[in-house]
């Protein structure tokens, strides 16, 4: 069943410089108890993506489209019912946990915080008792409630925003690169973390990344984004077997793998697009080996090839 449905998502920035096109008819679902990645380079729109999930996108933002929780569509509610909903039906994990948790605020303080707005009968016996079981599920001693984020290492602050994500119980968690400032070891203890959590918590979960790798460790499907497309899209081990877009081909090409003593690493030549003003047609064609000539002037269709999803000229006909 499904949990949460984007239908022809758009959002542009207005700037000064011009109009930035960040997210571009993007459509993708996510079912009840479902893990699904997001992945893509620097400045696709990942971000972008999972902020407006949240309906926490800056003012000079445009939104077009529909975001489907649970048979409601979030861009339709008021800021009151949209705030109910966050930390309680809809948590999110954000990339920085340092300048995500308030310094003066001792740890036990930001449960509080959340508990006060979504249950404001609870008693204080009660919260920490939440706030104790969430820690411990994180894998934190619950005595460290009394002490201030910069008594943590950046390791045991992530696991600290986790457990303020998950402790009302959400039924969509969005972890936006939550490893990304991480040492390797520190990283493998937050997937392990998001793994007992996903077993434990039957809640659904979007991990937002530029690491394939820690997707096919944690999603059962995975969405590729390119310069605010979404360009490929299915179950992780089709994508991972077969890619069909050669953006993700190429990006599964640049993982390095220290088990292939051959392995060539690979990198994708240029850089993304100036999403002010991109190029006409496929958005890739300029890094892409694959090009043709339609691909400079048409945009491709996204086409459905069985379960899978791709926007390439390849499999539209082009």
């Amino acid at each position: 069943m499904e949990l949460l449905n984007i239908r022809n998502l758009s959002i542009e920035y207005k700037t000064k410089s011009g109009t930035v096109k960040a997210v571009e008819d993007v459509t993708f679902e996510v079912g009840e108890h479902e893990s699904l990645g997001v992945v893509g380079e620097s400045g696709c729109g990942k971000s972008t993506l999972g902020v407006a999930i949240l309906r926490l996108l800056p003012p000079n933002a445009t939104t077009k489209g529909e975001i489907i929780f649970n048979g409601k569509n979030l861009l339709s509610l008021t800021n009151e019912e949209m705030r109910r909903m966050r930390g309680k039906e809809i948590a999110m994990i954000f990339q920085d946990p340092m300048t995500s948790l308030n310094p003066i605020m001792r740890v036990r303080d930001h449960f509080f915080e959340l508990f006060k707005v979504h249950e404001p009968s609870m008693k204080k016996e009660q919260m920490i008792k939440l706030a104790s079981e969430a820690l411990e599920s994180v894998g934190t001693d619950p005595k460290r409630l009394d002490n201030y984020p910069f008594e943590f290492s950046g390791g045991m602050r992530q696991r600290v925003m986790i457990a303020i994500a998950i402790a009302l119980k959400p039924k969509l968690l969005i972890a936006d690169e939550p490893t990304t400032a991480l040492d390797v070891v520190v990283q493998e203890q937050i997937m392990q973390v998001l793994k007992n959590l996903m077993k434990t918590k039957n809640m659904s979960l979007i991990l937002i990344t530029h690491d394939m790798g820690i997707v096919s460790e944690l999603a059962e499907k995975v969405t590729v984004m390119y310069a605010g497309n979404l360009v490929e899209h299915g179950e992780i081990k089709e994508i991972y077997n077969e890619p069909k877009h050669p953006y993700t081909k190429m990006l599964l090409e640049s993982i390095p793998n220290i088990k292939l003593d051959d392995m060539e690493l690979k990198y994708i030549p240029g850089s993304p697009p100036d999403l002010k003003n991109p190029p006409k047609g496929c958005k890739y064609y300029p890094r892409c080996p694959y090009t043709k000539e339609i691909c400079k002037t048409k945009e491709p269709k996204t086409v459905k090839l069985g379960d899978r999803k791709v926007k390439c000229h390849l499999y539209s006909g082009g």
